[in-house]
């Protein structure tokens, strides 16, 4: 048995900052891709909610068919088919801001938005019918009542949830190193090829996904508190004390 010496030192120069650069590119592809995903997942599971039957089966037909897809494989498919599924105009634009990294965006986008749709979904139905029907008989209309009364309550439910699917986004961006966008798995692939130093460089790459991931379950945790309507019950023991003083 060969024993390994590590060599931490790599990560202090060049190489650290290839791996800081890939950190920067996961962030931005998760971001660009969380946003669309969000956005689709928002119109298709409202439009399921509605429950009209020609809108209903046009949603079955892409959120099974999304979700049942490996990521990779959808990835490589807008990858390398872009090009005769895709108006000229959109295709330029992908190449300007890096051909790769746009088809990522653009797959993460579907397949996770999916997930959210059906996500969105199950919180539009947690809502109570007799809210929707008091919503109803006040004069709201449709989209009254999906901003005012149905959205909200119906956020509170799907934080958690999104939170989960956000941090699922995050890792999945590992993918895209297969079309060759630099992200943390591309630069330690890289970093592994020019140093033979590939334990050192998945070492820091965890790290660096640990602490992106816990950064997004803190905001979720956070917007899941901020938009809670539970109470807290040591602030309820609390109050008659201060009112008698």
């Amino acid at each position: 048995m060969i024993a390994y010496k590590f060599d931490w030192s790599i990560l202090w120069g060049e190489w650290g900052l290839r791996l800081l650069d890939g950190a920067y590119v996961t962030v931005k592809l998760a971001l660009l891709a969380m946003a669309c995903a969000f956005v689709i997942g928002l119109l298709f599971g409202i439009l399921r909610w509605i429950r009209n039957p020609v809108l209903e089966r046009i949603c079955w037909v892409y959120v099974e068919f999304a979700r049942n897809t490996p990521p990779l494989v959808q990835i490589l498919f807008w990858y390398f088919s872009a090009t005769y599924i895709l108006p000229h105009w959109l295709f330029d634009r992908m190449r300007e801001i890096g051909f790769g990294f746009a088809a990522a965006a653009f797959a993460l986008s579907i397949y996770h938005g999916a997930f959210i749709a059906e996500i969105v979904r199950a919180g539009l139905n947690s809502i109570g019918r007799g809210q929707l029907d008091a919503a109803r008989t006040l004069g709201l209309d449709f989209a009254q009542r999906m901003i005012y009364v149905t959205l909200p309550q119906a956020f509170r439910v799907i934080i958690p949830p999104l939170t989960n699917e956000a941090v699922g986004l995050l890792k999945n961006t590992s993918l895209a190193m297969a079309i060759g966008v630099a992200e943390i798995a591309y630069q330690t692939k890289y970093i592994d090829t020019y140093t033979f130093r590939g334990v050192e460089a998945l070492a820091a790459a965890s790290v660096l996904y640990v602490l992106l991931c816990l950064v997004i379950a803190g905001v979720g945790r956070l917007a899941s508190k901020r938009l809670s309507r539970h109470v807290d019950a040591r602030r309820l023991v609390r109050a008659p004390r201060l009112l008698s003083e």
